[in-house]
């Protein structure tokens, strides 16, 4: 029992990261670490752990660094329960007007925590991502976030058959990115629905995914480099995406 209980916790760090919890479930934390600097900003977290006998730690900032793992917390470390996620057809059934992120073996945590900043800034309806692990989950990405993991879900899938299956009967456009062939970004309409593949740096989506795709896109540039890193090509859709968007 004592190890289901580990599993359901897990650590958040960095300032904007552990702000945007704060904001958004506060409900769900169980302690804070905070060094002696960081106690005034952080007055109204702490005043909330206070008011409801939650317990805060103010530390050193080498006992911060062990605590974390890290030295880009930003004296503060939130012990807190784990986010439900929801299911992928829960985030493929929203009415409207939307899009959704869909992720092969993109495993770096930086690479996905800054895809989900620009996704939360650019108003993305879910991320589903195929990767041995959970790494959404981890602190490094939800600290690359910048916040942007409390507002956009990530659902961690282990095949696509029912995103592929949802997409048809939901009524979804797939895309993905190609450096070689498709599309230029600067012509390409995005409907209604929009469902955007985008495959880990190096190898990209495997060819048998690529089969399946409405629609094939490519990033116009210089033609100096052969690709984008995945999160800044990323953030060249959305903001295309974004622009056909807005009123």
């Amino acid at each position: 029992m004592k190890d289901v209980k580990k599993n359901q916790e897990m650590k958040v760090y960095g300032r904007h990261a552990c702000q945007k919890l704060f904001e958004k479930r506060p409900e769900d934390m169980i302690r804070a670490y905070i060094t002696q600097k960081g106690v005034f900003e952080y007055k109204k977290l702490i005043r909330y752990l206070v008011d409801h006998k939650l317990a805060y730690h103010v530390v050193e900032e080498d006992e911060l660094n062990d605590i974390s793992k890290a030295t880009h917390h930003e004296g503060i470390v939130l012990l807190v329960k784990q986010k439900k996620a929801p299911t992928v057809k829960e985030i493929m059934t929203k009415s409207g007007r939307n899009l959704i992120l869909a992720l092969e073996e993109v495993e770096n945590p930086h690479n996905l925590g800054a895809i989900m900043r620009s996704a939360a800034h650019f108003g993305v309806d879910g991320i589903i991502y195929l990767a041995k692990v959970p790494v959404a989950n981890s602190a490094a990405a939800i600290r690359t976030s910048e916040g942007g993991y409390e507002s956009v879900p990530a659902v961690h899938v282990a095949d696509w058959a029912e995103v592929l299956d949802l997409a048809k009967t939901k009524m979804f456009k797939t895309f993905a990115t190609s450096s070689h062939e498709g599309k230029s970004l600067f012509k390409t309409e995005f409907p209604e629905k929009s469902l955007v593949f985008m495959g880990a740096e190096g190898m990209g989506l495997s060819e048998k995914l690529l089969k399946k795709m409405d629609e094939l896109i490519s990033i116009p540039g210089s033609g100096q480099v052969e690709s984008l890193n995945v999160s800044n090509a990323t953030t060249a859709i959305l903001t295309e995406w974004f622009r056909q968007s807005s009123p």
